[in-house]
């Protein structure tokens, strides 16, 4: 038995029910927590100047939407490895963040504005092509 297993059993259990890599997974999982929180913080407080731009704030919360809600679907994909549910989530945070990189260009935003987006839109885009091929993680076995 490794240190892990006696100090902390339980977690040393739930550690070892992801599916591997599972370094790389939970990285993930911390990404798509972030997306989360970040997603429903523009319902709580939607940004007025593009608010302004689009001409209210239903289209904030399209977008908004589209992140917490790929954000979620991803969360609960990740670390079991149900790769066809997670690249329908990674589908709707790439158009959201999307939606929201265009009306940040409309903004007229800075060069560093609208590369942190895009930097997002291509972390998903790398991990859509790790997970396309195939529906599920494969089991070792």
């Amino acid at each position: 038995m490794t240190k892990w297993q006696k100090a902390l059993p339980l977690l040393y259990h739930v550690y070892m029910m992801i599916a591997e890599p599972r370094v790389r997974r939970l990285i993930y999982f911390g990404i798509y927590l972030c997306l989360a929180i970040a997603g429903t913080g523009v319902f709580y407080s939607p940004p007025k100047a593009i608010a302004n731009i689009l001409g209210g704030y239903i289209l904030i919360w399209v977008f908004g939407g589209f992140i917490v809600l790929g954000a979620i679907l991803a969360l609960g994909a990740v670390l079991p490895g149900i790769w066809w549910l997670e690249r329908a989530a990674l589908a709707a945070i790439i158009t959201g963040i999307a939606m929201y990189t265009l009306s940040v260009l409309a903004l007229g935003a800075s060069f560093l504005g609208t590369l942190l987006p895009l930097i997002v839109i291509l972390i998903c885009a790398l991990r859509l092509l790790e997970i396309k091929e195939y529906l599920l993680a494969p089991r070792e076995g």
